[in-house]
């Protein structure tokens, strides 16, 4: 009996095709899949980090203008910020860009020269979030930035 298995069947290479063809277009789909949510999560994480750019600088800009009409600039190095004055311009700087909301968390610490926001958030993955009916689609993103101000010679 030639072309027979062990027990009995037709030992062919026929359906095998099949599952081969299968089982490259589930690889297939799941790079598709792990792709996508990765740049969705690359992108949100560009988009935060030059929010933070932004934010830093628009604070760094609030100088002490009280202390420098009474004192002057200095020759050279750093130049007193407002603090309070700082806050709000990170603050306005990311309402006026449309990222301030419940999901934004945003740190800014301020120094006598120096400005730091750190901003956090959670990204809704496409592919993830729609197969997982959204429990379990999102993931942390999160950037930081420090400005300074200061005066060149």
């Amino acid at each position: 009996m030639k072309g027979c298995g062990w027990n009995g069947r037709l030992a062919s290479d026929e359906g095998t095709v099949l599952l081969l063809i299968i089982g490259l277009v589930v690889v297939a789909a799941l790079l598709v899949a792990v792709v996508t949510d990765a740049s969705a999560l690359y992108l949100k994480r560009r988009d935060l980090i030059a929010a933070a750019d932004g934010a830093a600088l628009a604070g760094a800009q609030s100088v002490d203008e009280e202390s420098i009409y009474l004192g002057g600039l200095p020759a050279a190095g750093p130049v007193p910020l407002d603090e309070r004055a700082a806050e709000q311009a990170v603050r306005d700087y990311l309402a006026e860009a449309g990222l301030l909301g419940p999901r934004l968390k945003l740190e800014i610490s301020t120094t006598g020269t120096t400005v730091s926001v750190a901003l956090a958030t959670r990204v809704q993955l496409p592919i993830a979030s729609t197969v997982t009916a959204g429990l379990a689609g999102t993931a942390p993103v999160s950037a930081s930035a420090t400005a300074r101000t200061a005066v060149m010679p």
